[in-house]
């Protein structure tokens, strides 16, 4: 008799998969009904995030759970399923690469089970990047030099050409660089799209390793992505910090362009390169360090379009 008896809560608790202990444990927030984004530390890669710092995103799709983005490490990326398949009753079974940023796309390694994708230009530049970034991430997270590297594990299912349909996602390959690929991942039922490598709100975007007008070229193509699926309206999941509404995507267009005027001109008046830059006009891309380092790169690129056009550079 007792065993046609519904489980007590108690019993189900017992048959849940226990989990190792996580160390700053990872917050788990539904966005949806079946999708949930598993937040991100703010800030740098240090020795108390772990290098936990992108955030990440699961969508259950029928029998299939979906992790865009895997995490810093292997150990990471175990944890986390075991917390999913708590919160969804399902475990990883495909995970997705959005871009090349070792804090987003190394916990592959620890997910052998799922099904690993990206476009083939992200996969390329992972296999060519990754042996480097492993060993910066280790020095920015305070890991022991003499700590065994984690194994690189690579992307098997390669997406190709500039957009396309892969379960319940619209993707769009765009661009940071002439040299870095992002892709943007879309829920159109959800109204929900996530821009890595695009979109911050913990600060000012991340542009190392970019250029102003790549950026702004795939800034401008969020703005036209979602209009044939579903209107305005939509959530935006940055790299970092808390997700954006339509609105967060101009703000990311008009500090760029700020960015670009402000360092021209302060060029052509003479400032020296080591004053201090001009506050953003939105209060929240003033915190942290990445304002000052994108103005170095907006002076680097009014440089060179002064020698470009043949002209002395201002002084």
């Amino acid at each position: 008799m007792a065993a046609l008896l519904p489980a007590r809560p108690a019993d189900a608790a017992a048959a849940a998969p226990r989990c190792s202990p996580i160390s700053p444990e990872p917050s788990i927030t539904r966005l949806a009904p079946q999708v949930w984004r598993i937040e991100g530390a703010a800030g740098d890669s240090s020795p108390d995030n772990h290098g936990r710092i992108s955030n990440l995103l699961a969508v259950r799709d029928g029998p299939r759970l979906w992790l865009l983005g895997s995490g810093p490490d292997a150990a990471f990326a175990r944890a986390l399923d075991c917390r999913l398949a708590r919160r969804t009753g399902r475990t990883v079974s495909d995970v997705i690469a959005p871009w090349p940023r070792p804090e987003l796309v190394l916990g592959q390694a620890g997910l052998p089970a799922a099904r690993r994708w990206a476009h083939a230009e992200v996969a390329a530049a992972m296999r060519e990047r990754c042996p480097r970034c492993i060993a910066r991430l280790a020095e920015r997270t305070g890991r022991p030099a003499q700590a065994p590297r984690q194994p690189i594990v690579l992307p098997d299912r390669l997406l190709q050409g500039e957009s396309g349909q892969l379960g319940p996602w619209q993707w769009r390959r765009l661009r940071r660089s002439d040299e870095t690929a992002v892709t943007v991942w879309l829920l159109p039922a959800q109204r929900i799209g996530a821009a890595h490598g695009l979109l911050w709100s913990d600060g000012a975007p991340d542009l190392r390793d970019s250029r102003i007008a790549s950026m702004q070229s795939s800034l401008q193509a969020l703005q036209t992505l979602r209009e044939p699926a579903a209107g305005p309206g939509w959530t935006w999941v940055p790299e970092q910090g808390e997700p954006l509404d339509d609105a967060g995507v101009a703000e990311h267009l008009d500090y760029l362009e700020t960015l670009q005027r402000q360092a021209g001109q302060a060029q052509a008046d003479g400032t020296l390169e080591t004053d201090p830059p001009p506050a953003p006009q939105a209060p929240r891309f003033a915190r942290g360090a990445r304002h000052a380092l994108n103005w170095q790169l907006a002076w680097r690129e009014a440089e060179q379009r002064w020698f470009e056009a043949g002209a002395p550079a201002p002084r």
